[in-house]
């Protein structure tokens, strides 16, 4: 199996301001830690079902 799991720090639990996605701001550092737990958490969640899996994690948000 292969899976893209596509992630955008506007959609992680907590972000709740535009300032809070834009490195320099305050809350970007702090918002960089749970972006990857959310991402490893659901390719914990693919290995789990299918421990062969080819997983890609892509930033979905470029600029």
């Amino acid at each position: 199996m292969r899976v893209l799991v596509s992630v955008d720090m506007e959609g992680v639990a907590g972000v709740v301001h535009p300032d809070d996605i834009l490195p320099g701001h305050s809350e970007y550092q702090r918002n960089r830690a749970p972006i990857t737990a959310e991402a490893g958490a659901a390719v914990h969640g693919v290995r789990t079902y299918d421990r062969d899996a080819k997983v890609l994690v892509a930033d979905a948000h470029a600029r």
